[in-house]
């Protein structure tokens, strides 16, 4: 599976429930035997043993004809030399007289597993930025517009509030002018009322 489909992939797929184990991945063919493994890197999930498998398929000794021969030569020694560097020794003391093959060449086949190592290690630093670009970058660009939103929706609420406690206050105000005109319309009333009897009682008595 190339890089990219790895990396998104490891962004979108969904993670293991907890209490199941993460699925194994599926046994990979058979290759042949290393000239010298290092301590094994035990990867902590399913998706690290994908970029390794995807790595080791990457830099197999056999792509490299220098190593793949000093495999060749040592393989039918295995049962005869156990010990490894002995074994070794003499396939390249085989090699050299019947290939010429050559200490410095299979060094060179080390350093060119290296080279391809650097090699994916740069495509995927570059996917990763592209894949970041598409996917991280334009979520984070989202985020902000929805913050930005957010925060103009608080404002107009804020100004809505302020319309309000503003509205109160004229109600409030205007509730009390209103009292205020009745209370006065119902004062001027009774006293013109007062002053009415007191004329037509005046105007009873005058005119007999």
């Amino acid at each position: 599976m190339p890089f990219m489909d790895l990396i998104k992939k490891a962004i979108f797929e969904e993670e293991p429930q907890a209490g199941q184990p993460p699925a194994k991945p599926a046994p990979s063919p058979a290759a042949p035997r290393p000239l010298d493994p290092a301590p094994a890197y035990v990867p902590a999930g399913t998706r690290d043993n994908q970029f390794y498998t995807r790595l080791a398929k990457q830099t197999e000794l056999s792509a490299v004809p220098e190593l793949a021969k000093i495999e060749a030569f040592a393989a039918p020694l295995a049962a005869v030399i156990t010990d490894k560097a002995l074994r070794y020794k003499a396939a390249l003391a085989t090699a050299q007289s019947q290939g010429g093959l050559t200490k410095e060449a299979i060094l060179k086949g080390f350093d060119a597993l290296l080279g391809v190592l650097n090699s994916s290690a740069s495509t995927f630093n570059k996917q990763t930025d592209d894949v970041s670009r598409t996917e991280v970058d334009a979520k984070i660009a989202k985020i902000s517009d929805l913050n930005e939103a957010i925060q103009q929706k608080q404002k107009e609420i804020t100004d809505f509030e302020q319309q309000v406690k503003s509205m109160q206050s004229q109600t409030a105000a205007s509730r009390a002018k209103l009292q205020e005109a009745k209370s006065s319309f119902a004062a001027a009333l009774e006293r013109r009322r007062a002053e009415i009897h007191q004329q037509r009682k005046e105007f009873e008595t005058i005119l007999g």
